[in-house]
């Protein structure tokens, strides 16, 4: 039986108001009034309340029946169902005449406010199921199977590896209740939309971060997790990011360091570790965070001691759409404006400046996209 009596009182008093000021009462399962426009009857015994149990049919009781039904008034006693389980009687006082439509229509009321309320809690249950499950499988600790299991055994859900584990950040980040009902809603938007498969994704909120340990198709194009990034660039002012594959759980701690590595990174609002750009980037922010900051910076400041900023910014530029254009020089020309030669001059002299002349391309691509993640330049990425 649900237990509704916390909210019960509140209800009897604002609809209380809705039919003329009339004496509401909310019995429960044992015939106990517990809660009512008149206080004072809370925790008193309701026998008509006791016949609505018995029968699951409403009883009226009127001026002559009162003295079968001491401390009772004239009124309507309607049987409240939800999901076919009586879970209690909703009174009404005043004549036949007068309340058997308001009595039909209020027994119609409650039944759906608690039923809301059912499902309201239900989901806050399984919010925090998912939660505590979430936070499980980002420890990737293979002792806690069990508990895993468990838990998902209550949602239910069954994640099916391999599994991405995707971030999505709000750019201020900030732990306000009207972020968080964004976060909520975004994640309802999503499992309307066939994104997220509630039998087999756990997602919660982390941190102010929208987490989701996505279960990836063994076969076939990832037509759901298309439709979460899409959702997201829809949205104003998010940004996701996206691990590689997991094989397992053990794996998954890893896979979160990937996509917090990327949602830290500058650009875009999609961050993708399967796209080979993005690896790139990812591969070179690892290298500067990890030792390479200070040999970023060296040569930077290499560039920009022997050019002023404006030339050497318009250098690394050329350099940028160069090298995003994968080495195409007729297309890298035709996107700057610039005649071949000039653009091959350019580069020239960057490699010259930063005494990469006689290194391989790859050493040259490599140090230069490093400047660029120290020192950002346009809308190189």
């Amino acid at each position: 039986m649900l237990e509704f009596s916390s909210m019960a009182q509140d209800f009897v008093e604002a609809t209380s108001s809705l039919v003329g000021g009339r004496t509401i009462n909310i019995m429960d399962r044992e015939g106990t009034i517990i809660a009512s426009t008149e206080k004072e009857r809370i925790g008193t015994f309701h026998q008509g309340a006791a016949e609505v149990i018995a029968t699951g049919k409403p009883v009226l009781i009127e001026t002559r029946d009162l003295p079968r039904y001491p401390g009772a008034k004239e009124g309507y006693n309607m049987p409240i169902f939800l999901k076919d389980e009586l879970i209690g009687v909703v009174g009404i006082f005043g004549c036949e005449e007068q309340m058997l439509n308001v009595a039909n229509l209020l027994k119609v009321y409650v039944a759906q406010h608690f039923a809301q309320q059912a499902m309201a809690q239900k989901q806050n249950v399984e919010s925090e199921v998912r939660n505590r499950l979430l936070g499980l499988m980002l420890l990737g600790d293979t002792g806690q199977t069990e508990t895993i299991c468990q838990l998902s055994a209550l949602i239910p859900v069954q994640p099916a590896f391999p599994v991405k584990v995707i971030i999505i950040r709000a750019g201020g980040r900030e732990n306000t209740r009207e972020q968080m009902n964004h976060y909520t809603q975004l994640f309802q938007n999503m499992a309307w939309q066939g994104a997220l498969d509630r039998g087999k994704d756990v997602f919660g909120i982390q941190n102010n971060d929208c987490i989701i340990i996505h279960s990836v198709p063994r076969h076939g194009r990832d037509e759901a997790l298309d439709k979460i990034i899409a959702q997201v660039v829809r949205e104003k002012g998010l940004c996701i990011a996206v691990s590689g594959a997991c094989k397992g759980l053990e794996d998954i701690p890893g896979g979160m360091k990937e996509s917090n590595t990327l949602i830290s990174m500058e650009g875009g609002p999609v961050r993708n570790l399967e796209d080979s750009q993005v690896r790139i980037q990812y591969l070179i922010y690892k290298s500067l965070i990890h030792g390479g900051m200070k040999y970023a910076e060296m040569l930077y400041r290499k560039l920009t001691d022997s050019q002023d900023a404006r030339q050497a910014e318009v250098l690394l530029v050329t350099a940028g759409v160069y090298y995003q254009e994968n080495g195409s020089v007729q297309k890298a020309s035709d996107r700057l404006h610039l005649h071949k030669n000039t653009l091959l001059y350019r580069m020239k002299r960057l490699f010259q400046l930063l005494d990469l002349e006689n290194e391989t391309p790859f050493t040259r691509e490599f140090l230069i996209r490093l400047i660029f993640m120290y020192h950002p330049v346009g809308d190189i990425t």
